[in-house]
């Protein structure tokens, strides 16, 4: 039988916890989770991208960069760019109905019949589409220093705000044709789309096909789903359109050196690590069961009115970072010590004397 006991006024019997952090049944109260410290990265990271956004917007730069030089560009790459653009906006327009506005309301039935109801709440999806969108303006970074990825002055844009990012080289390239149309696609698709469709096409037939089979194993095969999936569709829009280009690159790991249609291996790699990031962010949340990923733990320690955006500012954080640590980074790395170089058509150069700092 239960004894009471007298501690400091309190009532305390046998089933009670003397352990500080612990219920009386034995469950440990939820101190983990480190969401605040991810929304606190996400809110630097927005401050970071909006300020720069906003500065290139008031600024000379912001105009479409000019075509320099008289090389010709074939009408079959011109059809073939328009095409890359219309898909790929409309795939993110896709993204962005289903995945972020879609999920904001939900449907009640009542006596008058169903009815429509706004939440407010983005789902995990919705999470990472408006993340894709906000990481998509550290694509600045990839010149930062020197002109490593070459852009086709065709393409649909507005220049490009590269030297308003931290740790842009003074001396190098500021002006040229950030593609708007698919660019901003790509951080979606390559990233939250494969993360979709990779747990819906994937982990969950494979768990049911092999119950057994284990996260370890099911990452290794979405990572090389994911890295022949990018190095399909890379390399069929480079080659066909000259969308873009990579004019310095390493050459151990580089296929077709010196060609304009030049494609770094590791290129694949960093973005199968990249989707593959996303995806098991997703996995995670997919097992939990609250349906929260990894990053959003310990929003409920916060006051109501700040979990919900804590939680989007958590996963924009996270795959602010992921991009830059699983994507830049490497690439800028090998890009700078690259010795296999490509001669680019006068379309793919940057739009300015100031900015001929090629390899």
């Amino acid at each position: 039988m239960a004894r009471d006991l007298e501690d400091n006024g309190e009532c305390v019997s046998e089933s009670s916890s003397l352990l500080p952090g612990h219920t009386g049944n034995g469950h440990k109260i939820a101190r983990g989770g480190f969401a605040s410290l991810w929304a606190f990265i996400g809110a630097i990271w927005v401050i970071t991208a909006s300020q720069a956004v906003l500065r290139w917007l008031f600024s000379s730069d912001f105009s479409p960069a000019p075509v320099l030089g008289p090389d010709p560009y074939p009408i079959f790459r011109m059809v073939g760019l328009r095409i890359v653009e219309t898909v790929s906006f409309g795939v993110l327009l896709g993204f962005v109905y289903f995945c972020v506005v879609t999920p904001l309301w939900v449907t009640n039935m009542t006596s008058d019949g169903p009815v429509k109801r706004y939440t407010g709440r983005l789902s995990l999806d919705g999470k990472f589409v408006i993340a894709g969108i906000v990481a998509w303006i550290s694509d600045g970074f990839l010149n930062c220093r020197e002109y490593l990825f070459a852009w086709n002055a065709h393409s649909i844009n507005m220049g490009v705000w590269t030297e308003f990012l931290p740790f842009h080289n003074p001396q190098g390239p500021k002006q040229y044709a950030e593609a708007i149309l698919w660019g901003m696609p790509m951080y979606v698709y390559f990233c939250a789309g494969v993360a979709l469709v990779a747990c819906e096409v994937i982990v969950k037939p494979l768990r049911k096909r092999w119950p057994g089979i284990t996260d370890a194993q099911l990452f290794v095969v979405i990572w090389i789903c994911e890295f022949a999936f990018d190095f399909t569709v890379e390399n069929i829009i480079i080659r066909g359109t000259h969308a873009y280009a990579f004019p310095k690159t390493y050459g151990p790991l580089t296929l077709w050196k010196g060609e304009v249609h030049q494609f770094p291996i590791y290129e694949s790699v960093c973005v199968a690590t990249l989707g593959s990031t996303y995806t098991r962010a997703r996995m995670s949340a997919m097992d939990d069961p609250t349906g929260l990923s990894p990053v959003e733990k310990g929003y409920e320690r916060l006051p109501k009115k700040l979990q919900d955006p804590v939680r989007a500012l958590a996963v924009i954080g996270f795959c602010g970072v992921a991009t830059i640590l699983f994507y830049h980074l490497p690439l800028n790395w090998f890009g700078l010590i690259g010795d296999s170089l490509s001669t680019l058509p006068d379309y793919m150069r940057p739009g300015s004397d100031r900015d001929q700092m090629l390899p």
